[in-house]
């Protein structure tokens, strides 16, 4: 039995190693591969980048000259910053408003299946709005009660100058307009 478990464990090893070896290759090739390709890739990016400030000189010293780069890379640096920034406040936004959903949604439940709505309650007895304070002084209520003739006085004589002019707009487009020539007269 022990000569059993030995030529296992030695066909397993032989095994193990050629399965380790494959494995080594395997992960060797795709390195290689993954190399060859991020080089092909960077090598033509970057041929293109320089074909094209061989085409742009004045770009090209713009691009090479260490000042100007460092501005124009201070300003990217600021404008990605904000980017970064302004995409982290519209995602935070964006949770903040699922997650004020999420814990109202029981409430809107209740409101669709029931058209259930709390309603608060109103212990005055004059419930009309205004601009005014609520006044039971008989003086001010008489000037306000003046002010409101006054008022409705200015409506009315405001629609009637509007039936006028309607009227007087229609009489005016009814009359035919008379042209006298030299010779002749024609009407139109």
């Amino acid at each position: 039995m022990t000569a059993l478990f030995e030529d296992l464990t030695k066909e397993l090893s032989i095994f193990n190693r050629v399965a380790s070896s494959s494995l080594q290759d395997a992960i060797g090739k795709a390195s290689s591969w993954d190399n060859y390709l991020i080089d092909g890739i960077g090598n033509s990016i970057h041929s293109r980048w320089d074909a094209w400030l061989t085409n742009h000189p004045t770009l090209a010293w713009l691009f090479h000259h260490p000042l100007i780069s460092f501005i124009i890379g201070s300003i990217m640096m600021v404008l990605l910053i904000r980017l970064l920034i302004t995409i982290y406040r519209a995602i935070a936004s964006a949770i903040d408003r699922m997650w004020l959903w999420i814990l109202r949604s029981p409430w809107l439940l209740v409101k669709f299946l029931f058209g259930w709505e709390a309603k608060p309650k109103i212990n005055s007895i004059n419930t009309t709005v205004t601009n005014y304070e609520v006044t039971h002084n008989p003086q001010q209520l008489e000037e306000i009660m003046t002010r409101l003739e006054q008022i409705q006085h200015q409506q009315a004589q405001i629609m009637e100058d509007l039936e006028l002019l309607k009227q007087r707009s229609h009489t005016i487009e009814a009359k035919q307009v008379n042209l006298t020539l030299p010779n002749q007269t024609r009407t139109f």
